[in-house]
């Protein structure tokens, strides 16, 4: 098995351990706050920090989440630099981070199934087969939906490749999820969107008491903003922004990821390095409210 970055730093898969598979089914991934204190450079990321919900499928047993904050490649932050197996590495080619239906190989703790070895070396082998992949249906998609779609994508995806046969599959998929999106906006589920409407005035309503009550009942603390990533998703109209705020208590460092629904003049409140006041609910340590 391949390098370790966490929870601890071991280069060889512990013994006796159990053969998993983990998928995330939500997760974050986010640059250390590696600022110089006397106002110089920024150190240069050797690794990143991953907020992420692990779903493991480990075979004898049954399937089970768990959430936890570790070290990870840089290649989960799907940026440019960093962008290959290694930290000092560069890929040329397109890659889309951590993907939710490929997960990631390890083994387990028979004695606490918490604890999660992951082969970042063979998840890094894997995601290529899948990034690859990934980008053949884009391009192809890119080609079927008219001549400016077509040449952009070849300009900034030019080593994505033709589709090939095994590929139709995910082409269907995503053509299929891009008519349902194109039928939305043109009003052909206009009762379905009306339901929908419904459903979700209700549920951000619910959401804005929740936080009402936690600001009211809650304990407040010191966090910073150490990540924000902007979603495709919409709610009520607006979009969805994953937030991941370090929190300061009683002396001790912890992450805690909050999704909400943000513009984009709001949203710059929470810029990565921002120090803020966030309440806590007293029912629940995870669960929490933003101030500004």
């Amino acid at each position: 098995m391949g390098f370790q970055l966490g929870p601890k730093f071991l280069r060889r898969a512990p013994k006796g351990w159990l053969p998993a598979r983990a998928f995330p089914v939500k997760h974050s991934a986010y640059e250390h706050n590696n600022n110089d204190p006397e106002g110089g450079e920024t150190v240069i990321e050797t690794s990143a920090g991953l907020t992420v919900t692990w779903r493991v499928e480990c075979d004898g047993h049954e399937p089970y989440e768990f959430s936890e904050q570790r070290t990870a490649p840089t290649w989960l932050l799907q940026g440019i630099t960093g962008g290959g197996k290694r930290w000092y590495s560069l890929r040329i080619r397109p890659q889309y981070g951590l993907m939710k239906d490929v997960g990631v190989p390890g083994v387990v703790n028979p004695q606490d199934p918490h604890e999660l070895w992951v082969d970042w070396d063979r998840a890094y082998e894997e995601h290529e087969v899948a990034w690859a992949r990934e980008a053949r249906v884009q391009r192809e998609k890119a080609k079927r939906s008219g001549t400016f779609d077509h040449v952009v994508d070849r300009v900034i995806n030019p080593f994505a490749g033709s589709l090939r046969a095994e590929d139709e599959q995910r082409l269907d998929e995503a053509l299929e999820e891009d008519r349902a999106a194109r039928a939305a906006v043109e009003g052909t589920w206009a009762s379905v969107l009306d339901a929908e409407h419904e459903s979700e005035s209700a549920e951000l309503k619910r959401r804005m008491e929740e936080l009402e009550r936690i600001q009211k009942e809650g304990r407040r603390v010191p966090a910073m903003v150490v990540a924000r990533a902007e979603t495709d998703r919409m709610f009520a109209g607006v979009p969805v922004v994953v937030l991941t705020f370090e929190i300061v208590e009683d002396g001790r460092r912890r992450h805690v990821v909050f999704e909400h629904m943000y513009g984009p003049r709001h949203a710059t409140r929470y810029t990565p390095g921002a120090q803020v006041d966030v309440w806590i609910d007293p029912l629940d340590p995870n669960a929490i409210c933003p101030g500004r």
